[in-house]
């Protein structure tokens, strides 16, 4: 097994960056209606792969939950079409 430096962990949380808006607010498939904040993007410890930590923004004392990279990017099957899981919004916290 080969060791992984932060430099190297730095450049897989770039990369991801690149894919998700930092700050950004998104909209999840299953409930159109809540928006979520994202935080960062974080090296999930275990597995090394990246990970977009976000928050619900409806309520201030929301806690943060964390997604692998792979499954916030990921299209699912929903009502019978392939629809993104998040998707970003061009709204404001606020609206």
């Amino acid at each position: 097994m080969t060791s992984t430096t932060h430099g190297d962990l730095d450049k897989r949380i770039k990369e991801a960056e690149k894919q998700v808006v930092i700050g950004g607010v998104y909209r999840h498939y299953k409930h159109p209606e809540r928006k979520y904040f994202v935080e960062r993007v974080a090296i999930q410890e275990a597995t090394l792969k990246p990970c977009v930590l976000y928050k619900d923004i409806a309520t201030l004392s929301a806690p943060s939950f964390v997604r692998d990279l792979d499954s916030w990017l990921e299209n699912v099957e929903w009502e019978g079409k392939m629809v993104p899981r998040f998707v970003l919004t061009p709204t404001s916290i606020n609206t």
